[in-house]
C-alpha cells in the first residue's frame, strides 16, 4: 500500500476511493468515523465492516462493474454497504428512500441491479417487484429478518476481504439517478476520477477545505450525491469524523452540534428555512461551528441573513448537480462571501455563460451555464441519446441560467425551463422568491407561471405563512410591488400549508403547476 501526502491533490496519484479510504483508515485508526445515536465507530472498525461486506459479495459472484443498489436512510449500515460495494469492484446505486414500487422497479431494471441492500421496512416494496427484475438475485435486509432475505447480521459475520478492488480512475463507482422533478430519472455515470477530483477541487477551495480535527454533522440524506460524496465519502478519504443524523429536526440538530462541539454542517435550504423560523434554538451553545454550507436548491438571501444574525455563521451557499459529482462553485472558494451568489468555480472547473446560439455572454448577463473538468460525469446509463444532448463539444449543458459578474462570482438565476415569460420579459423565479421571503409573515414561497389572456403567462406565488400569521393576497402582491417591477409583480397568490419538495430540498414546481396552473393571473 503506497503512502501519499494528504496535502497533495488525490487525483494526481492516481489512487481510487478504495485505495484512499484504506489509507486513511491506516492513518487514523483509533479515530471515530461515525458517531451515530451512543456509538462511536472508529476508522478501523468502518473499513473492517465494509470489507465484510465485499466478501459477501465475492462470494455472490458480484463483479468489476456489476451494479449493486442501497434503499437505506442515514445509518452506519449505508457506509458499511457502499463501502463494500466499491471494494468488491462494484457499482453504487443509491435510491431515495421515499420511492414507490414503480419508481424502484424503475431504477432496479434500468440499472441492471444484481443485488440491493435494504431496510426491513423498506424490503416489501422490492420483493412486490422482484418478479419484473431478473437481474435481481438476492435481497440483503438491515433490521428485522425477512423470509428470503440475506440478514446483514450475517453478512458482517463473515471474515474481512483480504485484496480489495482498487478500480481504474475510469472505472465506474456510481450510477446516481437524478431526482426526476420531471420525466423519468436518468442514471448519471460517476466515474472514481469524478469522484476523487471533486473531493480534491473542494479540499483545495479557500475555505472549504474539510481539516483533521473538524468534526462535521451530517443530516443530508446519504442516497443524494450531496451527502454521499461530499459528505460520507469526504469524511471517510480525509479522516473527518462525522455526526450521523438519520432524521432532519432543527432542535435535535442543534443540540448534536452543542453536544459535539461540531464545527462544519452541510445543509439543504428548507434545513436554514426551519432553523430561522424554529423558536428556542439561541438556547443551544453552537459557537463550535465554523463553517456551513447550503446546496441541492436555491438558498434565499433573507434566510442566511437570519441565520447569520442566529449563530454568528455566514452560510456558503454553493451550486452543483448530480452530474458534476456534485459541485461546480462555491463561495468556499471565494475571497469573500457574496450573499445570493453561489461564489466561484471550483479551481480545475471551466464555466461558460452562453446564449441559445452557445456564444459567450457578456458578464452580468443571464444565460445557460456550461461546465467541464474532471468532476464531470461520464454520461447517462444507457442513455446515448440524453448524453449526446447534454455533453456537446466536451462542455455540460446544465440547463440553469445564469450570470457571471466581473469578479467571476456566479448567480444562478433559474432553471432554465422554471423561466416565465411575461409579455415578453423574463422572470425568474428565484428573484420573486427572494422577495417574499422578506416578508415577516411568509415561512415558505415558491412562484410558478399560470396562463394569462393577455401577457401569454403571470406569476403566481405560492406561500406557507408563518405560524399564527394570516396573510392576505393583496398584502403579499403589495409586498413585491414595493420591491420588483410590475411585470415580476404576483397576480395572484395562494396559501398552503407546506411547498411539495424532494427529499433533498428542491421545490417541485410541477406538482405546483399541476395543482394551480390551470388558474389565470
Amino acid at each position: 500500500m503506497r503512502p501519499y501526502d494528504r496535502a497533495l491533490p488525490l487525483r494526481k496519484l492516481q489512487h481510487s476511493l478504495t485505495e484512499i479510504m484504506e489509507i486513511t483508515a491506516a492513518l487514523v485508526p483509533d479515530q471515530a468515523a461515525i458517531l451515530y445515536e451512543e456509538e462511536s465507530i472508529s476508522f478501523r472498525m468502518v473499513l473492517e465492516r465494509m470489507k465484510r461486506v465485499a466478501t459477501y459479495l465475492g462470494g455472490k459472484g458480484i463483479q468489476r462493474g456489476d451494479r449493486v443498489a442501497l434503499l437505506l436512510d442515514n445509518r452506519p449500515e449505508f457506509a458499511y454497504a457502499a463501502g463494500g460495494i466499491l471494494m468488491a469492484g462494484a457499482v453504487i446505486v443509491a435510491m431515495n428512500v421515499m420511492y414507490l414500487e414503480d419508481e424502484i422497479r424503475y431504477i432496479l431494471q434500468n440499472s441492471g441491479a444484481r443485488s440491493v441492500f435494504a431496510l426491513d421496512a423498506l424490503v416489501p416494496r422490492i420483493l412486490s417487484v422482484q418478479k419484473d427484475l431478473p437481474a435481481l438475485e438476492n435481497v440483503v435486509v438491515i433490521g428485522s429478518g425477512l423470509e428470503g432475505c440475506t440478514p446483514f447480521a450475517s453478512v458482517l459475520a463473515l471474515p474481512p476481504r483480504e485484496n480489495i478492488a482498487h478500480p481504474s480512475g475510469n472505472d465506474l463507482a456510481l450510477v446516481q439517478y437524478t431526482s426526476g422533478t420531471t420525466g423519468r430519472p436518468k442514471g448519471a455515470m460517476l466515474t472514481h476520477r469524478n469522484v476523487i477530483s471533486c473531493l480534491d477541487m473542494m479540499a483545495n477551495a479557500k475555505r472549504a477545505r474539510l481539516e483533521e480535527k473538524d468534526v462535521v454533522l451530517m443530516v443530508l440524506p446519504l442516497f443524494h450525491c450531496y451527502g454521499l460524496i461530499l459528505g460520507l465519502f469526504g469524511c471517510m478519504t480525509y479522516g473527518v469524523t462525522t455526526v450521523l443524523v438519520r432524521r432532519f429536526d432543527p432542535v435535535e440538530v442543534f443540540r448534536l452540534i452543542e453536544k459535539h462541539r461540531v464545527k462544519v454542517f452541510f445543509g439543504a435550504p428548507p434545513m436554514y428555512v426551519a432553523f430561522v423560523n424554529t423558536p428556542g434554538l439561541e438556547k443551544f451553545d453552537v459557537s463550535s461551528l465554523e463553517r456551513c454550507a447550503s446546496g441541492a436548491a436555491p438558498l434565499p438571501v433573507p434566510v442566511l441573513e437570519k441565520f447569520r444574525q442566529l449563530t454568528g455563521v455566514e452560510i456558503m451557499e454553493g451550486y452543483g448537480l448530480t452530474e458534476s459529482a456534485p459541485t461546480i462553485s462555491t463561495n468556499g472558494n471565494a475571497e469573500v462571501i457574496r450573499p445570493g451568489t453561489v461564489g466561484k468555480p471550483l479551481d480545475g472547473v471551466e464555466v461558460r455563460i452562453v446564449d441559445d446560439q452557445e456564444r459567450d455572454v457578456p458578464a452580468g448577463e443571464a444565460g445557460e451555464l456550461l461546465a467541464r473538468g474532471d468532476n464531470i460525469f461520464a454520461g447517462y446509463w444507457n442513455n446515448p441519446e440524453a448524453t449526446r444532448e447534454a455533453i456537446r463539444d466536451g462542455w455540460f449543458h446544465t440547463g440553469d441560467m445564469a450570470r457571471m459578474d466581473e469578479d467571476g462570482y456566479i448567480t444562478i438565476v433559474d432553471r432554465k425551463k422554471d423561466m416565465i415569460l411575461v409579455s415578453g420579459f423574463n422572470v425568474y423565479p428565484v428573484e420573486v422568491e427572494n422577495v417574499l421571503f422578506r416578508h415577516p409573515k411568509v415561512a415558505d414561497a415558491a412562484v410558478i407561471a399560470v396562463p394569462h389572456p393577455y401577457q401569454g403567462e403571470s406569476v403566481m406565488a405560492v406561500v406557507v405563512p408563518r405560524t399564527g400569521e394570516t396573510p392576505n393576497e393583496q398584502e403579499i402582491i403589495q409586498f413585491v410591488k414595493e420591491h420588483l417591477a410590475a411585470f415580476k409583480v404576483p397576480k395572484r397568490v395562494v396559501f398552503v400549508a407546506s411547498l411539495p419538495r424532494n427529499r433533498t430540498g428542491k421545490v417541485l414546481r410541477q406538482s405546483l403547476r399541476e395543482q394551480f396552473g390551470r388558474i389565470q393571473g
